[in-house]
């Protein structure tokens, strides 16, 4: 799976070839053009949460776990 930055960058990408193409493409490719960005979003912010979600699971276990025994 994508990082959240790399799935940001893909959306600045395709926001401004969005607003400088979009009006002049016909109405399936801006059809097309839309929905690759709305996936993209949502990737985005699947990946952001996911990411989250294992660096606070790594802290837990970090802290859960006792320090080793020193020999």
């Amino acid at each position: 799976m994508a990082t959240a930055g790399l799935l940001k960058s893909r959306v600045d990408v395709l926001k401004k070839k969005i607003a400088e193409k979009g009006s002049s493409l016909p109405p399936p490719r801006q059809r097309t053009l839309r929905k690759r960005l709305k996936r993209l979003q949502r990737a985005r912010r699947t990946a952001t949460a996911l990411e989250a979600r294992g660096k606070k699971q790594a802290k837990e276990t970090a802290e859960a776990a006792p320090p080793a025994p020193q020999a």
